[in-house]
């Protein structure tokens, strides 16, 4: 490995670790719940999106290409950077449409410099240190890594939130479940890791991500093994979940009781109240909206109202497509709609072939991206580490991207295969050398 290679792999790892949310706090000079409105915070995003900028420009003509062949997220970045025209706060949707440009140029360097196993194993390590500085601080100050703050049980750990710290263990044990290791020291440091990014999770007492890395897991076990391996038909699995769903209706579950046995209130914790003022805001601006990320703590009028109706003070609207449909009207969400669509057609292609159990995971964590926006907004989302790694995913399940890297590996193995391990072999291959570039 040389020197590039392990300063470009520990820039990704450093820069993962920051859009997960990890060093926010200790960064943060006492605003611990902004992620972008604090001096300090946008200094260090600012120049680690500087240093993205300069590795997306080294492979400038793999980046072109990346966005020639993905519209929608170009599209999508157009209309977010020419929101401020329209916006009601147009400086801070701007310097948050900038930032939203820089996690997708991470994501698009990502996709366009690793395989999906090396960019694995690059977040894995991400994820990995921000757990153990969770446990570090636990046991140095559990006053500090507790979310009471937040309004609510669990624990933050080194995060600013309970729920940013739902989400990053729920990403990291996504992404160790399908990294599979050979030597015993591997295998027990996976092993470990799998236990603290399920300690973790369990402790932030985030439901939403605890569902969603559940849910996306087992869909992706049912579609591997029942649809592609046992050949079920894709209906039938459908008819099944239906009729499953029916059943429990019938006799008399209701979505109030799953809700109470969860420990969770049947209204899912004020979401469904906000939900409804949100869809109704959304119809004041349908087409374009407030603005990318223009809506709330007051950066417009209109959030005031909402939560005088719902009588407390959200920072988003806890859905990713109602967020999306907010801030760029249906214009956005269309745009996002199909760059969805387009990336699960590609992982379900690649996820239905013979090939590794690794190709299984861009529709997991395109479920896993699914499932979690329906309660939380990572979905085009400004300094976001779940959005980095969607875009990083749909940008490398392009079949174009994969036989790219399958024919450097294959290139690589030649090399090595055919390297001389002595100076007799070398003068051996200097006459097969000279005749093959005659010919």
């Amino acid at each position: 490995m040389t020197l590039r290679s392990v300063l470009e792999k520990s820039i990704f790892v450093i820069v993962g670790l920051i859009l997960s949310g990890a060093v926010w706090r200790a960064v943060s000079s006492g605003n611990e719940s902004g992620v972008d409105g604090d001096q300090r915070t946008q200094v260090l995003l600012a120049i680690m999106y500087v240093v993205v900028a300069v590795l997306v420009a080294l492979q400038f003509r793999a980046s072109i290409h990346a966005f020639y062949r993905n519209p929608a997220l170009l599209g999508l970045l157009v209309v977010a950077c020419a929101s401020p025209l329209w916006a009601e706060a147009p400086d801070l949707v701007l310097r948050r449409a900038l930032a939203l440009v820089g996690t997708t140029l991470f994501g698009v360097a990502l996709a366009i410099t690793y395989s999906f196993e090396e960019q694995l194993k690059i977040l894995r390590w991400a994820l990995r240190i921000g757990a153990f500085l969770t446990l570090i601080l636990l046991v140095v100050s559990p006053s500090r890594a507790l979310s009471a703050a937040d309004g609510g049980g669990g624990i933050r750990g080194v995060f600013p939130h309970k729920n940013i710290l739902g989400g990053a263990m729920a990403l990291g044990f996504l992404v160790e479940w399908f990294l599979r290791e050979q030597g015993m020291r591997g295998k027990i440091l996976r092993i470990i890791s799998l236990c603290a990014f399920t300690a973790l999770l369990v402790a932030s007492d985030s439901l939403t991500s605890i569902v969603t890395v559940a849910a996306a897991l087992s869909a992706t076990w049912v579609f591997r093994v029942l649809y592609a391996r046992r050949q079920i038909p894709f209906p039938v699995l459908v008819l099944f979940v239906m009729a499953a769903v029916g059943a429990m209706a019938l006799i008399g579950v209701e979505t109030g009781d799953v809700m109470s046995l969860m420990g969770r209130s049947s209204d899912m914790t004020g979401r469904t109240e906000l939900w409804n003022a949100v869809f109704q805001t959304i119809l004041q601006r349908p087409l374009l909206g407030f603005g990318f990320s223009g809506f709330w703590k007051d950066a417009s009028p209109s959030s005031a109202v909402i939560e005088q109706q719902i009588r407390w003070t959200p920072t988003y609207s806890h859905n990713g497509y109602l967020e999306i449909a907010l801030s760029l009207g249906s214009i956005g969400l269309l745009l996002v709609a199909w760059m969805l669509a387009s990336g699960l057609k590609r992982a379900w292609r690649q996820a239905k072939g013979d090939g590794s159990y690794l190709d299984s995971w861009p529709l997991a964590l395109f479920l896993f991206v699914v499932i979690h926006n329906g309660a939380e907004c990572t979905i085009a989302w400004q300094n976001c580490l779940e959005w980095g790694v969607c875009v990083a995913t749909i940008v490398g399940s392009d079949p174009g991207v994969r036989m790219a890297f399958e024919e450097r590996e294959e290139s690589e193995d030649f090399v090595h295969a055919t390297e001389p391990e002595s100076l007799e072999e070398l003068e051996a291959l200097i006459p097969l050398v000279a005749s093959e570039s005659e010919s």
